[in-house]
């Protein structure tokens, strides 16, 4: 059984844990760590969801990430998962904290209310496909797509690729890593 941590709508303690499908039916808030892969030529590094996920299988994900154990800091949870999902772990002080972002997906025909406060990081690494190792029970597929093209396609009305929800937000994560590369360009 996988516990979570309950945080109010502030991003605040409640002092609970609660099992994961009860807080994902229930709607609690709850804290996530997302971290967009971005390589040198300015790609972002998009992740298949697995044919066999109970939520959104065969969608494409911008960043990859996942939920704090209790306890864990956002940059902890962010490491651990990048180690679990593409088996890298990079070192302490490589992941780029970009801010939080709250994130509401609900979708009603599988009985979804997910309500997370995200830690987004961005993580700079020239990393070659084959050095990267997939979860299997969590991942299908990875590719390196223009974080530009990858705007561009969740903006249009026939998109390419069928992302995952809220698309909103991704806008949002994917105009923080812009701004944060601007900044190392200046």
């Amino acid at each position: 059984m996988v516990l979570l941590e309950l945080f109010d709508e502030a991003n605040q303690p409640l002092g609970i844990t609660k099992e994961k499908a009860a807080v994902h039916i229930d709607g609690d808030w709850h804290r996530t760590s997302e971290i967009v892969v971005i390589n040198p030529q300015h790609e972002i590094l998009l992740s298949l969801r697995h044919p066999d996920k109970k939520y959104l299988p065969n969608f494409w994900d911008v960043c990859l990430g996942g939920h704090l154990d209790p306890g864990e800091s956002y940059e902890s949870a962010a490491r651990r998962e990048l180690k679990e999902e593409i088996g890298i772990k990079p070192a302490k002080g490589e992941l780029v904290y970009l801010g939080v972002m709250d994130v509401v997906a609900i979708d009603p025909a599988c009985r979804l209310i997910d309500r997370e406060h995200a830690g987004v990081f961005v993580w700079p690494a020239d990393v070659q496909p084959d050095a990267l190792t997939m979860q299997p029970d969590e991942v299908a597929d990875l590719k390196w797509v223009a974080i530009d093209a990858v705007i561009a396609d969740i903006d249009s009305e026939l998109p390419s690729l069928r992302f995952t929800p809220p698309h909103h937000t991704y806008r949002e994560t994917l105009r923080w890593v812009k701004k944060w590369l601007s900044t190392r360009q200046a």
